[in-house]
């Protein structure tokens, strides 16, 4: 007859402490009567209280089932010094790869690579581990591999010109309340978008319709409060303005927004106007700061005089 094979319990940390204080306050007159009583096995309460003072001063979450501190131990003992290189070089926008990090290694940590290097079968395994070595330390740390973009001017010169700018907008309009204060912005949404490839047989044409080339797109126009409220959004949809769109498709969209048609889906006069009437005439209630993009028809003469003074004044 084969033995029944006893069944593991997994305890939490919350468990752990709750069954070691309880210890404390019973009155049990043996260890053993208290593991009898809680069905705890009898090694695995010698090894919590050979533990308890750590266990006790831990501050890892009750609901996890380890202290914390296991897994594979960093092997680089000058980590946060390679860490602080890095960021500094791509802090001043510069090209970051893996050959710089070698590299580093090679000019700041001699002695630590040529006992890292010595330990390998031979030069060329000694290479490809000491590369991957730094590819895994790079993933490891949130680094990627990505497309490099062109900068005309460097990041901080970019900080330094939005902290301006905040500054002087808050110290010009910072005494009004903040559900005064609306910032609205318009994204493009894509959507209906065609894959990138297609499956054909070989010796076959792989070409595929115009029309099925190019994603549909929309407008949607944001709007929220410095206090934390959104505001409806406003959705500009491609069509002919009092077309079959407007007339028969905008009415059975959700409630609860607003929307528009316009031929390229875009904002212009006509749209602005409406968004003006339709959504913002009904959330404003006293004089308020809008905050807009330098859009033709956001900043335009005819723009500001029908916010200052038909809506809000």
């Amino acid at each position: 007859m084969r033995a029944t094979k006893r069944k593991q319990n997994r305890y939490s940390n919350g468990q752990r402490k709750q069954l070691l204080s309880e210890f404390r306050a019973s009155s049990a007159t043996s260890e053993r009567q208290f593991c009898r009583e809680k069905k705890i096995p009898r090694a695995t309460w010698q090894d919590w209280r050979s533990r308890e003072p750590r266990i006790m001063a831990s501050k890892r979450h009750s609901r996890h089932a380890t202290m914390g501190g296991q897994g594979h131990r960093e092997i680089l003992p000058f980590k946060e010094e390679l860490l602080a290189y890095m960021r500094a070089k791509r802090g001043a926008e510069e090209h970051l790869r893996v050959f710089h990090l070698m590299r580093w290694v090679n000019s700041n940590q001699k002695a630590w690579l040529v006992q890292y290097l010595g330990s390998k079968l031979n030069e060329a395994v000694a290479y490809q581990s000491f590369r991957s070595l730094m590819l895994r330390f790079a993933a490891r740390h949130r680094f990627r591999h990505r497309v490099p973009s062109v900068s005309k001017v460097t990041q901080k010169v970019l900080d330094d010109v939005w902290l301006g700018n905040a500054v002087h907008f808050w110290s010009t309009y910072g005494h009004y309340p903040r559900s005064q204060i609306l910032n609205v912005d318009e994204t493009g949404v894509f959507f209906d978008m065609p894959p990138g490839l297609t499956l054909a047989e070989i010796g076959q044409s792989s070409k595929c319709t115009k029309t099925d080339k190019h994603s549909e797109r929309l407008t949607a126009v944001l709007t929220i409060r410095a206090d934390g409220v959104k505001l409806p959004i406003l959705f500009i949809v491609k069509g002919k303005p009092g077309g079959t769109i407007e007339t028969n498709e905008l009415p059975t969209y959700p409630p609860g927004h607003v929307y528009a048609v316009q031929e390229n889906a875009w904002m212009d006069d006509r749209v602005w106007d409406q968004y003006l009437d339709e959504l913002l005439a009904a959330h404003v209630v006293d004089s308020s700061v809008l905050l807009v993009d330098n859009l033709a028809c956001h900043v335009s003469e005819r723009s500001r005089d029908k916010v200052a003074e038909t809506m809000f004044s």
